[in-house]
């Protein structure tokens, strides 16, 4: 599996056949990214979804696979990509950001590494900037094959709402989520938005 994943034409199509590009889509809406705003992309992927923002904003995305970003680089030249793990020493020669997103990144990182992360977006966001992330979790009356897909997930840190919500607090002024179901499988997601 992780090697069809690695063929980009695959995992978009995936995504799509799973309806994960409709996770996406639905965390971009409830960014609400504005044209003239920065956004910065942790875990970015293809970043097959940037066509459906404004195309007059700065755009930094950041992933550790080489083939995804050649990919976006050659389809939104406009955007700049870098190759790596985002972290302090990263984080020290970006721009203020309005927008961060984390789009199915955070049940991939331990709790202490996700609330590193969410201390480096919370220093980089301009007042009133928001991050939006979007990921696998366990949810309350969730069917059989929604949490064997929670249990299954390549993700290893898959957490409830409450788990989620603990990350971001210690370094946002106010959170909020919500479940998502817009997947084409039965699977629990959770939607939050953390703003400083």
């Amino acid at each position: 599996m992780k090697k069809l994943l690695s063929n980009v034409n695959a995992y978009i199509g995936l995504q799509k056949a799973l309806g994960a590009d409709r996770l996406r889509y639905a965390a971009l809406e409830a960014a609400g990214i504005q044209p003239g705003e920065t956004v910065l992309d942790i875990g970015c992927g293809p970043a097959y979804y940037l066509d459906r923002l404004p195309s007059d904003i700065t755009y930094h995305g950041f992933d550790t696979s080489q083939p995804y970003l050649e990919w976006a680089g050659r389809r939104f030249p406009s955007a700049s990509f870098h190759h790596g793990i985002f972290d302090a020493d990263a984080a020290a020669g970006l721009p203020e950001f309005d927008v961060v997103l984390m789009l199915g990144l955070l049940h991939h990182v331990d709790d202490a590494h996700a609330q590193e992360l969410m201390r480096l977006c919370a220093e980089k966001l301009n007042p009133g900037g928001r991050l939006v992330t979007v990921d696998t979790c366990y949810s309350p009356g969730q069917g059989r094959i929604s949490k064997w897909i929670s249990d299954n997930d390549r993700g290893e840190f898959v957490r409830d709402a409450d788990g989620f919500m603990a990350l971001a607090r210690g370094s946002f002024d106010k959170v909020d989520g919500r479940h998502l179901d817009s997947m084409r499988v039965p699977a629990a997601m959770w939607l939050m938005t953390s703003t400083v």
